[in-house]
C-alpha cells in the first residue's frame, strides 16, 4: 500500500474524498492519505477528527472546546441533535465539511433500518480510506452522547444521563460498525497479499 502526501485545503477534501472512492471502485485498491503538518488549519481540522469531545484520565475529566460548547450553548446544542436523523442533513454537513458532526448521525442512521445500515457501513469503508475511522467514529461518540437529548439532560453545565439504556444502543450501533471495518480491512490485507 502507497502513502500520498499532499498538501491540501478542506475544500479538496470531498473532492479527494469522491477521486478515491471512484478509484477503488475501478481498481479495487485503497490508499491512505497523510496531510502535510504545514498547513495548520487542515491540520487542525484532522485533528480534530480524532479527538474526543470528553476524555477521562485517572482523576481529570478534560473536554475539548466543541464539547464545552455543546455543555454551554443551548442554541448550538439544538441545532445538532435534530428530532430525526436525515440523509439529506448528513450530506448537507459532509458537504460543508463538518465530518463529525455527519458521523454522529451516521451512528443515529445506523439505528433506524436495514437499509440505513448498509449505506452507513459503504460510506464509512469509503472514507475509511481517507481517514482511520475506527478512531473518527469512536472520537465522534465521545463527543457527541454526553450531550445527547435522548440520552440526557445538560444542567448547569453538566451532563445527566437519564435513558442508558439509550446510550447503549448508540454504543451497540458504533460497535457493529467498529466490527464491519475490522473485517473488511482484514479482507482487504487478504486480498493484497493475493
Amino acid at each position: 500500500m502507497r502513502t500520498y502526501f499532499f498538501s491540501i485545503t478542506k475544500n479538496k477534501i470531498l473532492l479527494i474524498f469522491g477521486f478515491f472512492a471512484v478509484c477503488s471502485d475501478i481498481s479495487g485498491q485503497t490508499s491512505k492519505i497523510s496531510i502535510n503538518s504545514n498547513d495548520t488549519e487542515i491540520s487542525t481540522w484532522v485533528k480534530d477528527l480524532y479527538e474526543p469531545g470528553v476524555k477521562v484520565e485517572e482523576d481529570s475529566i478534560f473536554m475539548n472546546v466543541e464539547a464545552q460548547k455543546l455543555m454551554n450553548d443551548e442554541l448550538y446544542r439544538n441545532s445538532i441533535y435534530p428530532k430525526s436523523y436525515t440523509w439529506q442533513t448528513t450530506l448537507n454537513l459532509i458537504q460543508k465539511q463538518e465530518l463529525k458532526k455527519a458521523f454522529w448521525y451516521f451512528i443515529n442512521l445506523y439505528l433506524v433500518s436495514d437499509q440505513n445500515k448498509d449505506l452507513v457501513i459503504k460510506s464509512i469503508l469509503t472514507y475509511d480510506k481517507l481517514f482511520k475511522m475506527d478512531k473518527v467514529l469512536v472520537s465522534t461518540f465521545y463527543t457527541y452522547s454526553l450531550t445527547d437529548p435522548e440520552i440526557g439532560t445538560i444542567k448547569e453545565g453538566k451532563s445527566n444521563v437519564t435513558s442508558p439504556h439509550i446510550m447503549e444502543k448508540k454504543l451497540q450501533a458504533l460497535k457493529e460498525m467498529l466490527f464491519y471495518l475490522d473485517k473488511y480491512r482484514k479482507e482487504d490485507k487478504k486480498a493484497e497479499i493475493k
